[in-house]
């Protein structure tokens, strides 16, 4: 169990965590959805120690959560200038030496000896996630894994995210849009205002396409009523 207790976390002078809970069951794919600047990065960067917390706690099985243990997915990626996709890669399994990219750059024909700068950004998308799923962590954490992906590659990411859910590793996998979410995810967190705003297992997630409908739908309307 990954235990995020009352979890506090600011930046800027502004608090962008705002005393967070949630418990995640070891073994599942845990769907985190929220609008741009709800805290879903954040948290994420909490979770990998890029961020310290003001206030609380994150534990798994009752001791602090090590970055060992932990592959991140940034929603952002960086390439250092006249790297290519093989250099990338190697750098990946020199610090991970078991790893192995062969099943991924054969998945999305990725064209690992041409320079990274001169990749698409849906391309660049693709090595990004080969490099995080071939460390074969424990806990792996996504955030907006889908970005920039064609159909064909969203479909992929979505089959790759729920072979490692059957294999038993953790995942955390954060999106502001929620069909993405829902092919995949074993239970959904809606995070609103640093929060969490509400918590929906599988079977629960019409109901929170509803919610979330509902939700928008009077935050907009009050909105354009101001005007």
């Amino acid at each position: 169990m990954i235990t995020i207790d009352t979890l506090t976390v600011r930046a800027g002078g502004r608090t962008i965590l705002d005393r967070l809970t949630m418990h995640l069951s070891e073994g599942r794919i845990h769907g985190i959805a929220g609008i741009n600047g709800a805290g879903k990065t954040t948290l994420l960067n909490a979770l990998y120690g890029f961020m310290p917390a003001a206030s609380g706690s994150i534990s798994r099985n009752g001791r602090p959560l090590r970055r060992r243990e932990t592959a991140y997915l940034e929603s952002e990626q960086f390439f250092y200038s006249g790297m290519t996709g093989r250099d990338y890669l190697d750098l990946i399994r020199h610090y991970h030496p078991s790893s192995d990219p062969t099943p991924y750059v054969r998945l999305f024909a990725l064209p690992i000896d041409e320079e990274v700068s001169l990749w698409s950004t849906g391309m660049k998308q693709k090595l990004a996630l080969a490099a995080a799923f071939m460390q074969e962590k424990e806990v792996l954490l996504l955030d907006e894994p889908f970005n920039g992906l064609d159909m064909e590659a969203v479909y992929a990411a979505q089959r790759m995210i729920a072979a490692a859910g059957r294999a038993g590793r953790t995942v955390l996998v954060t999106s502001h849009i929620f069909p993405t979410l829902e092919a995949v995810a074993d239970d959904l967190f809606v995070i609103d205002g640093g929060s969490v705003a509400g918590r929906y297992d599988r079977s629960e997630f019409p109901r929170a396409a509803r919610e979330l409908e509902v939700f928008f739908r009077r935050r907009y309307e009050a909105a354009f009523a101001e005007k």
